[in-house]
């Protein structure tokens, strides 16, 4: 192993060999919208209970909610001090939509008109629309 490694820092050092080429690749942005909102009573929920499971199912995830109007909401994921993301959710007694809104340190790039970023965000924004589910399917 130590008679390679000056070969492939050479190879580094004259660019034959990226160093960015093992890093993640951005992966198109997932906005998650209108999203129906099927509660397990059958009940028509008003927006003032899908706000609150909203805000239960964020906070389960350490997401902080930062804003919050009537039919819209704001919250922030930091991770490690290293990464931060923030999303727009917007709701109606009817359904949600989940909108990335900014990013730190995620890689975020338009490339052709479409935004691209690290693939976490997708997973972590994934794992939030679950918990949501969870919690409106509880109501």
């Amino acid at each position: 192993m130590k008679r390679f490694l000056p070969i492939l820092m050479a190879l580094v050092l004259t660019g034959l060999l990226p160093v960015q080429a093992y890093a993640r690749n951005t992966v198109p942005v997932e906005n998650i919208e209108r999203v129906a909102i099927h509660p397990a009573s059958g009940k028509t929920l008003t927006a003032t209970e899908v706000k609150q499971a909203i805000a239960t199912a964020a906070a389960k995830n350490d997401w902080v909610v930062t804003a919050a109007t009537d039919g819209k909401t704001e919250a922030t994921l930091e991770v490690r001090s290293k990464h931060t993301v923030k999303i727009e959710i917007l709701y109606d007694p009817a359904s949600y939509s989940i909108l990335y809104k900014d990013s730190v340190n995620m890689k975020f790039e338009t490339k052709y008109g479409q935004a691209y970023i690290h693939p976490f965000y997708n997973k972590w924004v994934g794992i939030l629309k679950s918990s949501i589910d969870q919690e409106l399917g509880k109501l």
